[in-house]
């Protein structure tokens, strides 16, 4: 066994991306079948001004990221649902306008001090004991929350106006998930940053959507995408001193043009 496996820089990483990546795989299929794959980044863009205020102000850059992204979610509801604008045209405006936001304060304000590599690619190697803790609490809290609300939110995506004929409350259940969605992205941008978190949720969907025959198959497949990901990009950055977010991603990728190559050659 490679002595790395037992390395607790290795541990404690392995573990918060497993739960952020099976968290991730149900969260990823809801976003590619509402098509909102740009929505993930959007938030993280967003959340550059929130990161930014918070450490003017003293507060935990987490809190100012959540506020942040929560904002842009809900403004994402209210915009795309006026009849007039599309969800790509809204995604796009909220994201140029909160990285513009978010350089705009760093660069007027002196004392901020921002690691840009971490940021833009993520540092999962850095996490703490702590880090760790408040991941694995928050995917399981985010866990059991989708299970309870999974049904409706599926329904509501695969079959909105037959969801609406049965009553269900799709303004709600909108924001709900947007807002969950935006907790996703704040939690997982320390694990592949800023440029990279949409890539978490949409490979793996997306890699298991030719092999997968009901909403639950398909989550089932994504999270096994998503937690070999993380294990073989965790691996080669160990090994081959790879950067880890990139790594991860760059397994994911793999898989993903594996998996289409093969349900096409099946045609």
């Amino acid at each position: 066994m490679p002595t790395w496996i037992d390395d607790p820089l290795f541990v404690r990483p392995l573990l918060a991306g497993l739960a952020l990546a099976l968290l991730g795989a149900p969260l990823g299929c809801l976003v590619v079948w509402r098509r909102i794959a740009f929505f993930g980044e959007t938030l993280a863009h967003a959340a550059l001004p929130g990161i930014a205020l918070a450490l003017l102000s003293g507060l935990p850059p987490v809190a100012g990221a959540a506020l942040a992204a929560l904002v842009t979610a809900t403004l994402l509801v209210l915009l795309a649902h006026d009849g007039e604008t599309g969800h790509d045209t809204v995604l796009a405006t909220l994201a140029h306008i909160g990285l513009s936001a978010g350089l705009i304060v760093i660069a007027v304000n002196g004392s901020i001090r921002l690691d840009p590599m971490a940021l833009l690619f993520g540092d999962i190697l850095a996490l703490g004991d702590a880090d760790v803790i408040v991941t694995l609490i928050a995917c399981l809290a985010g866990g059991l929350l989708l299970a309870r609300f999974w049904r409706p939110l599926v329904f509501l995506t695969l079959h909105r106006d037959l969801a609406r004929v049965a009553g269900l409350p799709a303004r709600f259940y909108d924001i709900a998930f947007l807002a969950g969605l935006a907790a996703y992205v704040v939690l997982a941008m320390k694990l592949v940053g800023v440029l990279l978190v949409t890539s978490l949720l949409v490979i793996p969907a997306a890699a298991a959507q030719p092999f997968a025959r009901t909403p639950e198959g398909a989550a089932a497949r994504a999270g096994a995408v998503a937690g070999i990901a993380v294990l073989g990009g965790l691996g080669l950055s160990f090994v081959h001193d790879w950067p880890s977010g990139p790594a991860i991603v760059a397994v994911g990728g793999t898989i993903f043009l594996g998996a289409r190559l093969a349900a096409a050659f099946r045609r």
